[in-house]
C-alpha cells in the first residue's frame, strides 16, 4: 500500500516532444507527402508593388496604438485587394505554417486532452481519489439508512472504515491509473493527430482561399479611410477572415471525429464535450496576424 498523500500528479499525456514529432510527421514526410506550398500574389507587379506593400505595413506599425481622441484627418486609399492578398500569402510558407500548427497543437490540442488527464489524477484531491472517497461516504450513509440497532450499525460501519481506509483507497486509485494510463495516452495521441492532420489539410488549402478572402475584404472596405484607422481596419478584417476560414475548414471535421473516439472509451472515461470553442479560433487568427505583421 501507498500512504495517502504520497501520490504524485501523473505526467502529461502529450509532451513537447510529442508535438514536435507530430510537426515532423506533418511536414517532413518526404517528397511523396503531397505537400505543396504556393505563394499567391498579383503577377507582374514587381518591385513597385513590393515597395507599396512594405509602405502599407510601415504605416500600420507607425500608427497602431494611436489614441482615438487624437485622430489623424488624413484620408488615404484603403489597401487594395493585391496588397491584402500579398499579406495573406505569407501564411502559405511552410515555415510559418509550422509555427501556426505548433501554436495550435500546444494550446488547442492540450485543451482537448487535459480533461483526460484529470480523469487519471490520483493525488489526494484528484478525480480518482475523490470518486472513491465519495463511494465510501455513500456506503456509510446507506448503513445509517438500514435502521439497525446502534450496536449492529456500529459494527458494520467500523468494519467498512477498516477496509476502506485512506491508504487502501490510494492503492486502488494508483492501480486504476496504471491500468488506464495506456488507454488514455493512446486516445490523447489520436486526438493530437486528429487536430494536427485537420489543421494541416486546412493550411494546405490556404493559398486557394487567400485571394478570395482578400477580395471579400477589399469589397467591404470603404474607398477612403483615415490613415490612423488603417491598422484597426486591416487587422480586424484580416483576423476575421482567417478565423472564419479555419473554423469552416476544421471545426466540423474535428467534432465529427471526436464523437466516436470518446464514445469508444465512455465506459471508463465519461468525457462527452465535443463542441469546440469558437473563441479559441480567434487566438489562432491573432497568432497568424502576428506572423503576417512580422514578415511584411
Amino acid at each position: 500500500m501507498h500512504p495517502r498523500g504520497k501520490s504524485l500528479p501523473p505526467g502529461p499525456l502529450v509532451t513537447d516532444e510529442d508535438i514536435r514529432e507530430e510537426l515532423r510527421r506533418l511536414f517532413d514526410a518526404g517528397p511523396d507527402s503531397g505537400l505543396v506550398i504556393r505563394v499567391y500574389g498579383e503577377p507582374g507587379e514587381g518591385a513597385a508593388a513590393a515597395d507599396a506593400f512594405r509602405e502599407m505595413f510601415a504605416s500600420l506599425r507607425m500608427y497602431e496604438g494611436k489614441q482615438h481622441d487624437q485622430p489623424l484627418e488624413i484620408l488615404v486609399d484603403a489597401p487594395s485587394k493585391a496588397h491584402i492578398a500579398r499579406a495573406l500569402s505569407v501564411l502559405g510558407h511552410e515555415q510559418h505554417q509550422k509555427r501556426i500548427l505548433d501554436h495550435i497543437l500546444t494550446t488547442f490540442g492540450r485543451r482537448l486532452i487535459d480533461p483526460l488527464a484529470e480523469i487519471l489524477d490520483t493525488t489526494p484531491t484528484g478525480s480518482v481519489t475523490a470518486r472513491l472517497t465519495m463511494l465510501r461516504d455513500i456506503f456509510l450513509a446507506h448503513v445509517a439508512d438500514l435502521r439497525m440497532t446502534p450496536e449492529s450499525q456500529q459494527i458494520l460501519s467500523s468494519d467498512l472504515r477498516k477496509l476502506l481506509t485512506d491508504d487502501y483507497l490510494a492503492m486502488v486509485a494508483e492501480n486504476e491509473e496504471r491500468v488506464q494510463r495506456p488507454r488514455v495516452a493512446k486516445l490523447a495521441q489520436q486526438i493530437l493527430r486528429l487536430v494536427g492532420s485537420t489543421f494541416h489539410r486546412a493550411l494546405k488549402r490556404w493559398p486557394a482561399h487567400a485571394e478570395q478572402i482578400a477580395s471579400s475584404i477589399a469589397r467591404r472596405s470603404p474607398k477612403k479611410v483615415r490613415l490612423s484607422e488603417v491598422p484597426r481596419l486591416i487587422r480586424g478584417q484580416i483576423t476575421d477572415g482567417i478565423e472564419e476560414f479555419l473554423w469552416i475548414e476544421t471545426s466540423a471535421d474535428i467534432e465529427g471525429a471526436l464523437r466516436p473516439m470518446l464514445a469508444e472509451h465512455q465506459d471508463v472515461m465519461p468525457v462527452t464535450q465535443t463542441k469546440l470553442d469558437r473563441s479559441t479560433y480567434r487566438e489562432f487568427a491573432d497568432a497568424c496576424w502576428a506572423i503576417i505583421a512580422e514578415h511584411c
